[in-house]
């Protein structure tokens, strides 16, 4: 099983714009947990140890979210919405698990060898970047690595060859292609026009014939 990002969490009431805005600038990012049956919870959590456990364990991470001593949560990121035009966060939602329950996750796919692919003149194209699996909470990796780097022109990779670790299924159609290679598009120059033909500049009059009547 995966370890665990533990995150101190505190209850907040669901405040207005302005009041979310106040969390903000005193450094908290406003979030909820969504739990099935039950009314969400809404808290703040510091953003700077938001930042650093999701950069650690990202969208697939198992969180434990901990409200006080007697109360915590397990949960994973369902959505992070953030500021426009930037990367800062806005608002993270969790969705409360059973760490014995299945259930599913989009996990990013990370091609593998791109140096050595392109040290061999080829190129790739990867057509899907990520992948929709299901099964225990603890069982979801950071990333699922394909490797394209021993990959030829005219290979490729499906989602049904992808390998993934035990315990989970790919509810991503198995015939969707993942990454394929092939040789680099050759731009061919066109070709100079040929100048056009220079106009045949007509015959200078002959000169009239000396000699009068």
């Amino acid at each position: 099983m995966n370890e665990s990002a533990k995150l101190t969490i505190a209850k907040r009431a669901k405040g207005s714009k302005g009041a979310m805005n106040r969390l903000r600038r005193e450094g908290f990012l406003p979030g909820s947990l969504s739990r099935r049956g039950a009314d969400a919870v809404s808290f703040s959590v510091r953003r700077d140890e938001f930042r650093k456990a999701f950069y650690e364990y990202g969208m697939s991470g198992i969180y434990i979210l901990q409200l006080d001593k007697k109360t915590s949560y397990s949960a994973m990121i369902r959505e992070i919405q953030y500021v426009p035009g930037s990367d800062d966060f806005l608002h993270v939602t969790f969705q409360l698990v059973s760490l014995k329950e299945e259930t599913t996750a989009d996990i990013h796919v990370h091609v593998k060898g791109r140096d050595e692919l392109h040290h061999n003149g080829y190129e790739f194209i990867q057509q899907l970047d990520s992948l929709h699996l299901r099964g225990l909470p603890g069982a979801f990796p950071s990333v699922i690595n394909v490797d394209i780097s021993k990959m030829a022109p005219g290979d490729q990779v499906t989602v049904a060859e992808v390998e993934l670790p035990e315990g989970l299924a790919c509810l991503t159609e198995p015939d969707r292609m993942v990454v394929s290679v092939h040789h680099p598009k050759v731009h061919e120059e066109k070709a100079e026009e040929e100048p056009a033909e220079a106009m045949e500049t007509p015959a200078e009059p002959a000169e009239a014939a000396e000699g009068g009547e």
